[in-house]
């Protein structure tokens, strides 16, 4: 009875109120998502994912049940209609209606997870179960994913390469839980699989080391806060199917435990004290994070002859260790990188003892150049990929790319086809920015995952998938830009200047400049000594055209056009005037885009401000280089008239470098990521020192000054210069 009396239209609406929400719950209770009692976290997180979607479709009469589970799961056992998986397949997945029964089938884990996750994608694109499917899907590569540096631009922890310890102050994004979480799930969206940490000696920054009290290097409040976060991030990552991987160099120890023992910080040789120290770090780490992975740089302090000894009989040992105090019979992955060090040897000597072992080279060098298939670099990949075991790739400092947004899917499509192509089994990514994750270099500054998105996932498409079509693949590139700025018009014009302004840098470097990022930030310019004669500033000079497409150098092509002979392949002149007409190309489309952006109109801006960027870069290169080409072509010629006529291209270079300033002063915090003396080109590096374009100009105005002021000494003297490159300097000095 009720105890108040309510009017007919009252009534009226309660009832339709009533009615509403029983057809939502008949509507969720429509679907019903079915799995087996016991499921492993990874497939729980997909599974809560699915539901999730499934709760926000509109009221329906459709009644499904979705079963979920790997091929052999107790819930799909005797009753599923999908196929077995090809022998050998991993993170597979089936999805399949039949009737009122839709199946998500995954070959394990990671492809029931894979498979939740794009049935919710395919739900929310209709806003409703799919009335017809029938779709498997697998990766083309193993391990898939980039790194994240434990490392910082400068070296601050007691003057060590690489060393540093895990605290508030070095790397505060460490103990972020909330980013950390936006990235796991940015990973998991690209179908990204492994996240690789780099550090010099990270053991004492996550283990505690009870039988080397004295290898201790944080308070025991920190190492706590450590150990739990560390615990924290690697089972989040695992839910998302993830592998960390703690990349450590060798032999490098503690500090602590170094000066203890009257140590240097860094072994160039095994002793039995760092061997035994190392196996028990090693084996505390499997037996704390059994989830986790190992990888390693066995080179640059230990010296190449010691590799196969140290990872047979240390490092394997040690991984030995912990699986023994788990009381595992399944080896951990391991990886070993193919740096400063006799690979092949270091295989020979480990693979008769541990099976579950990858290689990694670097395909990349420390900077990116446009060829897809490159001389020595690829024939050392074809040598590991033949050691038996698998390959990883390694697409490493992106140097001569930052500090602009750089996102060219078609090159990298063509990367991950030679990589298949080739036998390569796995993907390891940088960001574009290193050394100062999780930000870029933007005034202010942006978080990566945010700008660069496209990088990372261009990457991880091709690492799942390099076989598709380029047409439609254009389109999907379209489609995900125009979710970004608006509209499919202004998306079209975007990606057509992201391919133009891609090829820029990467083809302009190889012909005038060196590869090794560490020591040349190309964005910065270059003095004309440099152009020159780069090769003096390679750290190995034998090397320094390894990562060069075929053609010339800048010396080799005055020396032909002065003997009249035949050029051959790229000429760096060339080259230069391609790279130009393709920055303006991408200006012009950047340009068409504008009035056709409707959403992220500030991201816009800064993206047609990088492409500006990119165009005075290239102008400044093309006239200096050109200068340059006069200046060599003097040592051979004699005549004044040589050097005259660099004098305006040089001015002219300086022009478009004040104008690269102008466009950067307010918009970039700083153009090079590295900030050790290591760096050479332009100038050389340090803290605060020739950071950004302002602190070169006054540098290269100086140099125009100088030679204009050696020119007119020539002409009062008389004066002549000897054909050697090396007396070709003071002109500039």
């Amino acid at each position: 009875m009720h105890v108040y009396r309510l009017s007919t239209l009252f009534h009226s609406v309660i009832r339709l109120c009533v009615l509403s929400l029983l057809l939502v719950l008949a509507a969720n209770a429509s679907i019903t998502v079915v799995t087996s009692a016991t499921i492993t976290p990874r497939e729980q997180f997909g599974v809560d994912h699915l539901k999730s979607v499934i709760a926000s479709l509109p009221p329906g009469n459709d009644s499904v049940t979705i079963l979920v589970g790997t091929r052999n799961a107790p819930v799909l056992a005797h009753i599923s209609p999908v196929p077995p998986f090809p022998a050998g397949v991993h993170e597979a997945f089936h999805l399949l209606r039949a009737g009122r029964k839709l199946f998500v089938v995954g070959s394990d884990p990671s492809g029931v997870l894979y498979g939740c996750f794009e049935l919710a994608k395919r739900i929310q694109l209709v806003h409703a179960l799919p009335a017809k499917l029938d779709f498997s899907d697998h990766p083309a590569f193993l391990l898939r994913g980039p790194c994240i540096g434990m490392q910082r631009p400068e070296i601050t922890y007691e003057g060590a390469e690489y060393d540093y310890r895990y605290t508030p102050q070095e790397f505060p994004f460490f103990y972020d839980k909330h980013l950390w979480t936006r990235y796991l799930d940015f990973l998991l969206e690209n179908r990204m699989n492994v996240l690789y940490l780099w550090n010099g000696h990270p053991f004492t920054s996550l283990l505690k080391l009870p039988k080397y009290p004295e290898a201790q290097e944080l308070s025991n409040d920190q190492l706590e806060q450590n150990i739990r976060l560390f615990q924290w991030l690697t089972q989040e990552a695992d839910k998302r199917g993830i592998w960390v991987i703690q990349e450590f160099y060798n032999i490098h120890l503690s500090h602590a435990f170094a000066r203890a023992h009257h140590l240097p910080y860094h072994l160039s040789a095994p002793n039995p004290l760092a061997s035994a120290y190392t196996r028990y770090c090693i084996s505390e780490f499997i037996r704390h994070y059994p989830n986790v992975g190992l990888m390693m740089t066995l080179g640059e302090a230990l010296k190449p002859q010691y590799g196969a000894e140290w990872l047979s009989q240390t490092i394997i040992p040690g991984v030995k260790d912990g699986m023994r105090a788990l009381g595992l019979t399944q080896e951990p992955p391991i990886i070993v990188r193919a740096h400063a060090t006799d690979i092949e040897a270091d295989m020979r000597a480990a693979l008769p003892i541990y099976k579950n072992i990858y290689t990694m080279h670097k395909w990349t060098g420390e900077s990116l150049t446009w060829t897809n298939v490159r001389g020595k670099v690829l024939e050392m990949d074809e040598k590991l990929v033949r050691l038996g075991s698998a390959h990883i790739v390694n697409i490493h400092l992106l140097s001569n790319l930052e500090p602009f947004r750089w996102g060219d899917p078609e090159y990298i499509q063509q990367v991950m086809q030679s990589c298949q192509r080739i036998g390569i089994k796995g993907l390891h990514l940088y960001p574009l920015r290193y050394w100062e994750w999780p930000v870029s270099a933007d005034n202010p500054p942006e978080l990566q995952i945010d700008r660069d998105w496209i990088w990372f996932a261009a990457w991880a498409r091709y690492a799942w998938n390099p076989d598709r079509d380029p047409q439609a693949e254009r389109q999907y590139w379209i489609a995900r830009l125009a979710e970004k700025f608006g509209t499919r018009t202004a998306a079209s014009h975007i990606l057509d200047a992201y391919e133009e302004s891609g090829i820029c840098a990467p083809r302009l470097l190889p012909r005038i400049g060196i590869t090794e990022g560490n020591r040349q930030s190309f964005t910065l310019g270059m003095l004309m000594t440099q152009l020159i004669d780069p090769q003096r500033y390679h750290p190995e000079p034998t090397l320094w055209t390894a990562d060069a497409p075929p053609g010339e150098r800048l010396s080799d092509y005055v020396q032909r056009e002065w003997e009249h002979q035949p050029h051959e392949g790229e000429t760096p002149l060339g080259v230069a005037d391609e790279v130009v007409q393709s920055a303006k190309r991408a200006v012009a489309s950047a340009e068409a885009a504008e009035p056709f952006v409707t959403k992220n109109k500030e991201e816009f801006n800064r993206f047609l401000n990088d492409m500006r960027c990119i165009l005075a870069e290239m102008q400044y290169y093309q006239a200096k280089t050109r200068a340059a080409a006069l200046v060599l072509r003097y040592g051979y010629s004699k005549d004044i008239k040589d050097l005259e006529q660099a004098v305006p291209l040089l001015e002219q270079s300086v022009a478009d470098y004040r104008r690269l300033v102008a466009l950067t002063s307010d918009t970039y915090r700083q153009a090079c990521s590295v900030h050790t003396a290591a760096r050479r080109i332009p100038f050389k590096g340090g803290p605060n020192r020739y950071t950004h374009w302002r602190d070169c100009l006054p540098e290269y105005e100086a140099e125009l000054s100088n030679f204009k002021r050696h020119i007119q000494e020539i002409k009062t003297a008389h004066l002549t210069v000897s054909a050697q490159v090396a007396n070709l300097d003071w002109l500039f000095e």
